[in-house]
């Protein structure tokens, strides 16, 4: 297969995030405060909101274990245009019930297209060679964060809430246009030659103690990283000082995201992708407390890089650490990863929108979600003793 094919299809799988992970999935974080002031959106009912998109997103994440209608490309455009719809009418109705349905719907749809594209382009870009191109993939979302940030911050405000949701369906229609009309099944069998698995049997001695405290890890990363993913341009918006800078907020989570899966990948290669992960989860565990402690523009800059930086790394982390473990063990465990950080996902928002109560103060979910944090980094401490012990023999 020629690199220009690889290379066509990366852009597009890049685009197809930008629409249903920015825009579906997440442009509801910025978009979110201006909706609670025009509406009276109580912190548990936005908790509720969030909670069932990402419900929506564990069950969608599954589908194409399951089922495939026509084909992965065919299947992705299908999914991909129901997501946009249900961005589009999110700004035709005040009803919360509705809105429910909407964000259900955007949450399976962004679900199984992440997992379509994933498919689609990592196995076109084997079949060129280029699999080395991977991590730029999910940069796509980083990208579509931090354009779409800017957008809520210049135009947004209590009285254009619901036109931000038409403009954005409408920029995801036109955008997701082009991956319609122009991605394209490829039949060419995969190169096998492009697909080395550098494994070293020592020291990659897994075992199911490792499997099951390292998926823990990464269903607390879920429900961790989740809290400050949902409130935080809400928590920002809540503070007086910085209230002018809340949407601005996302948009450095999403200049830190763009480069942020290549560079744990190349960080992980060179240290190692466990101690990488430490260093991962600590990093995101300063950016989602250092709300609580400092109010100050540079420490909400910090704070936005920090978590912007890690939380689609972390992803990349556990993702390779996955695909490797499948191919020893032999089972699918990228799926099973990803269920469960789904999982935590759909927990987490639930809680802490309890925890914020009707009250403006954010301390005690960010708390919640930091010490879910450290919980991870136990996990994953604990998920080493076993290796540790068969390496020392």
């Amino acid at each position: 297969m020629s690199s220009s094919k690889a290379y066509k299809q990366l852009l597009l799988g890049m685009l197809s995030l930008f629409i249903v992970m920015a825009i579906g999935r997440f442009s509801y974080t910025p978009v979110l405060p201006f909706m609670q002031k025009a509406t009276h959106l109580s912190n548990q009912d936005a908790g509720l909101l969030a909670t069932i998109n990402y419900l929506g997103y564990l069950i969608g994440a599954m589908i194409p274990t399951f089922l495939i209608m026509k084909s992965k490309v065919i299947d992705l455009k299908i999914y991909l245009l129901i997501n946009i719809i249900s961005v589009l009418l999110m700004g035709f109705t005040h009803d919360f019930v509705t809105w429910n349905i909407l964000r259900f719907v955007a949450g399976i749809t962004s679900g199984t297209v992440f997992v379509l594209a994933s498919n689609v382009v990592l196995e076109s870009l084997n079949k060129g060679g280029k699999s080395h191109l991977s991590g730029f993939l999910y940069s796509g979302v980083g990208i579509g964060i931090f354009t779409s940030s800017i957008f809520v911050q210049l135009y947004t405000d209590s009285e254009t809430w619901a036109s931000t949701w038409i403009i954005l369906g409408v920029a995801s229609l036109v955008m997701g246009s082009v991956v319609i009309f122009l991605m394209k099944d490829i039949k060419e069998p995969i190169n096998l030659e492009n697909k080395n698995l550098n494994v070293n049997n020592k020291s990659e001695a897994y075992t199911k103690w490792f499997m099951v405290f390292f998926s823990i890890a990464y269903l607390l990363e879920g429900a961790g990283y989740i809290v400050t993913g949902t409130f935080l341009v809400a928590i920002v918006e809540s503070i007086p000082n910085l209230k002018g800078y809340a949407a601005l907020s996302w948009m450095f989570v999403g200049l830190a995201a763009i480069p942020s899966c290549i560079l744990w990948s190349i960080l992980g290669n060179k240290i190692g992708f466990i101690k990488a992960i430490y260093l991962a989860f600590i990093l995101q565990f300063i950016g989602v407390i250092l709300p609580v402690f400092s109010h100050n523009t540079v420490s909400l800059i910090i704070s936005s890089c920090l978590f912007g930086g890690t939380f689609l790394g972390l992803t990349t982390l556990f993702m390779s650490r996955g695909q490797l473990m499948s191919a020893i063990s032999g089972k699918n465990l990228v799926a099973l990863l990803t269920f469960i950080y789904s999982l935590g996902q759909v927990i987490a928002p639930y809680f802490a929108g309890i925890l914020i109560g009707d009250t403006d103060n954010y301390n005690g979910a960010l708390i919640f979600a930091s010490s879910l944090l450290v919980l991870a980094i136990v996990a994953i401490f604990i998920s080493q003793r076993p290796v540790q012990k068969k390496l020392k023999k």
